[in-house]
């Protein structure tokens, strides 16, 4: 079974460092602006690999998705990803404006991209050093429909090299759409649980 396991922010939505772990039944509880919408949105993401299909405003409603997530060229969304045999991690960045993906043959640890002085690495290079010359690492992958091809297991389009990082193999990849939006409805779903007091109860499976 493969299930996103983990999702780690640096310098990403004001979060100078923070990993959450998903792996399981996870439950979030908090009040109107700690963050819980700003995580959701960025699983959705994900999920979705649309930014307009998120449902859901960033905290601060004047900026939009990369604004937001992305301000500074060594701000980071990664998704760590469990398979069978191992993790592997995808890394969401800003390229000429817009998120871009490379895909790691890893599990995620900290000092590839954090310094023991807490500096963020900004240059891919020195962070490529960091994971190693034996670990596979993908070139940059900047189309939307490139990664939801990878990650939904669509064969026919996606690079052979890149068709072991899928979290689900897809015969009838004509369903993937149906797919995407089951998992987006769930999600907003679950945001829309909301408590008395303002309090909002997430669960994710």
């Amino acid at each position: 079974m493969r299930y996103l396991n983990k999702i780690i922010f640096i310098n990403s939505a004001h979060i100078p460092y923070a990993e959450v772990k998903l792996d399981g039944n996870v439950h979030f509880i908090g009040t109107q602006g700690v963050g819980k919408s700003t995580l959701l949105r960025a699983v959705l993401f994900f999920y979705n690999v649309d930014k307009s299909k998120l449902g859901i405003r960033t905290q601060d409603k004047q900026k939009s998705y990369d604004e937001f997530y992305f301000p500074y060229p060594n701000s980071y969304l990664i998704y760590e990803i469990c398979r069978e045999n191992g993790k592997f991690f995808v890394v969401t960045f800003a390229s000429n404006g817009r998120v871009a993906f490379r895909i790691v043959d890893c599990p995620y640890e900290k000092r590839f991209f954090v310094e023991e002085d807490n500096n963020v690495r900004y240059e891919w290079g020195r962070i490529s050093e960091q994971i190693g010359t034996k670990v596979f690492r993908s070139n940059i992958i900047r189309g939307y429909e490139e990664f939801r091809d990878i990650i939904y297991g669509n064969t026919q389009n996606a690079a052979k090299e890149l068709r072991r990082f899928n979290l689900m193999e897809s015969s009838r990849y004509q369903n993937v759409p149906r797919k995407r939006k089951f998992f987006s409805g769930i999600f907003r779903a679950m945001f829309r649980c909301i408590a008395p007091g303002g309090t909002v109860y997430i669960y994710m499976i």
